[in-house]
């Protein structure tokens, strides 16, 4: 997307007390401390536009601060000029490093951030890249209204092209548990209800990278070839909704994957609540029995208190339309989800 500008007036704020505000935030959400023995703290976050978008150092600490929080982070949203980011993790009080993939669509990079000493790199990291005897045929059917009339469109044996930022693949160990996370930000091309059948076929093109990611996971989780059969698919899969009718989702279970529920009583993972665009799913087996507990990090409740204050008086029917055009531009517009492991 593109990347967000810098609302005016400038919002000027104390970074020590946000970091206490986000430090109570994280004991009122329960959301434990990493680098715990036999557990491992893994999160995923989509940072906006990284790099592209102007964020002050203070912004970059802001964020530094909610990663150092974890284990092991999967980030979406790496820009091509990816020094900012290298800020972030430098920020992050030491004992972090990174690895990260090379552009692709919208020149955007994946990349993992890992605590050195608690987190093993394990010997394949590598783009996922489908050879075209393997491309799936679906036929997709997207629901759409008209004057609050229900109506649904079918795309009839649609193929799969090419993925617009293959997915990065690393592997990695903590204490007794070793598996492989593929981070993945998915096409997202229009929204499903668009008025129009060409933004229509473009939420297709997203459902068949869904379709052909699950079938990727289940595939490399029986082959006994496989570096390693313990999956995790993580990121933004522009997955609107976690509920059977809503092909995105489906396809994602399709190959008999199993998605962890993040819509908590925190909403969704952006910033209005409703959307569960950044997903997390395992492949069947040891993974799942390994959760302790998951949630997703609602920031935005924490910091940034009197800026509230300011919006209900410039925008009292609209209060979060004016606040989230500063989160956005100083943090992101996705929250960041987070799962605990018993890794014992």
């Amino acid at each position: 997307m593109p990347a967000f500008g810098r609302p005016k007036p400038t919002y000027d704020y104390n970074l020590s007390d946000e970091i206490q505000n986000l430090d109570l935030l994280f004991t009122n959400r329960n959301v434990p401390q990493g680098n715990q023995p036999s557990k491992l703290l893994l999160a995923s976050w989509n940072i906006a536009n990284l790099g592209d978008q102007k964020r002050s150092d203070n912004d970059l600490k802001l964020i530094a601060h909610i990663l150092s929080r974890f284990d092991l982070i999967a980030v979406q949203e790496v820009k091509g000029n990816y020094l900012n980011f290298k800020k972030v993790v430098d920020f992050m009080n030491g004992g972090f490093k990174f690895i990260f993939s090379d552009t692709a669509g919208n020149n955007e990079r994946l990349a993992f951030v890992y605590r050195e000493n608690k987190v093993k790199l394990g010997e394949l990291f590598a783009e996922v890249a489908i050879p075209s005897k393997d491309y799936i045929k679906k036929t997709v059917v997207v629901p759409w209204t008209f004057r609050r009339e229900k109506r649904a469109e079918t795309f009839y044996d649609q193929i799969f092209t090419a993925f617009d930022r293959n997915p990065f693949v690393g592997t990695f160990s903590c204490e007794n548990l070793d598996f492989m996370i593929a981070n993945v930000h998915l096409y997202y091309g229009a929204k499903r209800n668009s008025k129009t059948s060409e933004d229509r076929a473009k939420y297709v093109r997203r459902v068949l990278e869904v379709y052909t990611l699950s079938n990727w996971a289940k595939k490399r989780a029986r082959s006994k070839s496989s570096y390693d059969n313990d999956i995790i698919l993580v990121g933004d899969m522009n997955i609107p909704e976690m509920k059977k009718n809503d092909f995105a989702y489906k396809a994602l279970k399709s190959s008999g994957l199993q998605p962890v529920n993040f819509y908590s009583n925190t909403g969704g993972s952006n910033l209005n609540n409703d959307k569960t665009y950044d997903q997390l799913a395992m492949t069947p087996g040891n993974l799942k029995n390994r959760i302790v507990r998951q949630d997703v990090f609602d920031f935005d409740n924490g910091i940034f208190r009197d800026l509230w204050d300011t919006a209900e008086i410039e925008r009292p029917k609209k209060p979060a339309v004016y606040f989230n055009k500063y989160m956005r531009a100083y943090v992101s517009d996705h929250r960041p989800l987070w799962l605990q492991l018993d890794v014992e």
